[in-house]
């Protein structure tokens, strides 16, 4: 299981983005062109993808739970991604 740590910015939380660094990019790039299932906050997100930025759309209301500059561990497995806050 491939994984990295991400800080939460002010524009991810304002627009229900995350979006991935070049060297972020690099560990999921076998999910770019894909759909997939995210799992993040206790909620299941179907047919998510990378987008051309390298950006992926969860959703504002999703992103309310955190705050900017919040660490989050983005893990990739079978499933697709799981994003989780690190406490």
């Amino acid at each position: 299981m491939d994984n990295i740590i991400h800080t939460l910015k002010k524009w991810e939380k304002k627009y229900g983005y995350i979006g991935l660094k070049k060297d972020e990019l690099k560990v999921f790039s076998k999910l770019k062109g894909k759909k997939f299932t995210i799992r993040v906050a206790g909620k299941i997100l179907y047919e998510r993808s990378i987008d051309s930025y390298g950006r992926v759309y969860l959703s504002k209301k999703l992103l309310e739970s955190f705050k900017e500059g919040d660490e989050l561990i983005i893990s990739i497995s079978e499933e697709g991604l799981s994003i989780e806050k690190i406490t």
